[in-house]
């Protein structure tokens, strides 16, 4: 890819991320480069509409993302097939509950079904993508990652302490990892932030591949152990629905 374009990108996803104003300068620090190569991407890119200056004349992303990730998410069948199980399950369990897909092992929200009033983690929106090691979606995928070179993609994982709870090295991670693969099922405990816990379960498609995950996230001090159960059984239900109407059955038929 043509190094001008790539840099392109990394500059639009990176404000996408950070969801803030950036200079040209601040932007020339991140990315190591020449305020001038950064000025010329900041004019293509607000040339074509997908970032805009504020009052300060920083760039900040523009509204023209959306017509991308709306055109995206109304073409991706999953969601649309899954999106019965991610809505009952938030009904029952009167939580949000979201659908994520793996983007190159990393899970991307595609989906979310929130009760009316309740804000639990004000993080996870569609597009929203937390660290492998502190998300349960992201445990997740790490859990079903070809086995083969899982090594390799845990040496990308930063690993770093954000919590008191953070599993912070590859070696307890992967013990971690290996009770996942067996029970299907992966729950932080306040290891992104003090106040947040979250659960998840796989969904698997008629190929036996990892091909979505349902998450929920929920209050500690708001649950019971008789309610931690019903939740973790509803949620793994779900998922097991959504891989059955993924054709998930076939595979395991043969």
């Amino acid at each position: 890819m043509n190094n001008t374009l790539k840099n392109g990108f990394k500059v639009l996803e990176f404000l996408a991320e950070k969801a803030e104003a950036y200079s040209v300068k601040e932007l020339a620090q991140v990315f190591k480069l020449p305020n001038s190569h950064i000025c010329r991407l900041l004019k293509t890119l607000k040339d074509t509409g997908y970032i805009a200056q504020d009052s300060s004349r920083k760039y900040v992303i523009s509204l023209k993302i959306l017509n991308l990730s709306h055109a995206c998410l109304s073409r991706l069948e999953i969601r649309n097939r899954l999106r019965p199980f991610v809505k009952k399950l938030s009904e029952e369990l009167k939580l949000p509950v979201y659908l994520s897909i793996p983007l190159n092992w990393h899970p991307i929200v595609v989906d979310v079904a929130q009760p009316e009033g309740k804000v639990i983690d004000p993080v996870i929106s569609i597009g929203s993508m937390n660290p492998i090691h502190v998300s349960a979606t992201g445990k997740i995928c790490a859990a079903f990652h070809p086995q083969e070179t899982l090594d390799e993609f845990l040496a990308t994982v930063s690993f770093s302490k954000i919590t008191e709870k953070t599993i912070g090295d590859p070696k307890s991670f992967k013990v971690e990892l290996a009770k996942i693969r067996k029970e299907k099922f992966a729950i932080t405990n306040m290891e992104r932030s003090d106040n947040i816990s979250a659960i998840a379960s796989p969904v698997f498609n008629c190929e036996g591949e990892l091909a979505a995950v349902i998450g929920v996230s929920f209050s500690p001090p708001d649950m019971k152990e008789s309610d931690l159960r019903k939740l973790r059984e509803k949620t793994y239900e779900a998922a097991e629905n959504s891989s059955y109407a993924l054709g998930y059955a076939l595979y395991k038929a043969v």
